[in-house]
């Protein structure tokens, strides 16, 4: 079984020329690395805008790279005058506080046309509920993560943002086992290579991708605390 890093899964969906990358900084970052996001990004659309919330990091682009498209700013409150026609988010929105917030920012900065990309952690996958069951309450292997998102809960986080989910797929995103992996980690993997093709991706695959646009002003329905609440029936 072939395992594809999400930068080169993510690549396919994305539409130019004008580009922005949240959350853009990585702690190795060279443009010979095949799964750095941000690098490939650049190179197919030179004009590339990036943004992250690490100084350090971002100071490092922009002198050790020479990087002037990438600002400090945060994903949940960056204002940057101008609108994309792809907005890419990897593997950030499960460390905001504030879901919502990042989403009514990206509509904010989308073109008409443009599309948002974001992937993040499959909650279900067989690796994320062994971790949780067996790590028990350590139920992520990050404890920077705040939340989980689901198909389901990434379209209705969406629809109350303006934007519209419109596509979804799995990925089986694991690292390569190096010589800092826990043995349960290379024997999982291992596995995985020579079991692959007989485990659902819905167990398989470790994480999402999802892709969504502006929505259209008839698909934008308010929402309203009280939609779902129980109401009692009063003698």
């Amino acid at each position: 079984m072939r395992i594809e890093h999400r930068a080169q899964q993510i690549l396919p969906w994305v539409k130019g020329p004008k580009v922005l990358d949240v959350g853009c900084a990585a702690h190795a970052m060279d443009f010979d690395d095949p799964n750095w996001l941000h690098g490939l990004l650049r190179q197919r659309f030179p004009e590339t805008v990036g943004i992250d919330i690490r100084p350090d990091l971002v100071e490092k682009l922009h002198h050790d790279l020479g990087f002037s498209n990438v600002y400090l700013g945060n994903a949940e409150t960056f204002e940057l005058g101008q609108r994309f026609d792809t907005i890419v988010a990897g593997d950030i929105v499960e460390h905001l506080s504030n879901l919502g917030a990042f989403l009514h920012r990206a509509h904010e900065h989308l073109e008409p046309e443009g599309r948002l990309i974001v992937t993040s952690p499959y909650p279900f996958s067989l690796f994320h509920m062994s971790y949780a069951v067996f790590k028990y309450p350590k139920t992520t292997w990050n404890v920077e993560h705040t939340h989980w998102i689901c198909p389901q809960t990434f379209t209705e986080a969406c629809r109350r943002a303006g934007l519209k989910a419109m596509h979804s797929a799995l990925i089986a995103d694991y690292a390569p086992p190096d010589q800092d992996s826990s043995v349960s980690y290379r024997v999982f993997v291992k596995s995985l290579a020579v079991l692959g093709g007989l485990i659902p991706d819905r167990l398989r695959c470790s994480s999402v991708l999802f892709v969504a646009t502006r929505a259209e002003e008839s698909d934008v329905r308010p929402y309203r605390a009280d939609q779902f609440a129980h109401k009692s029936k009063v003698a």
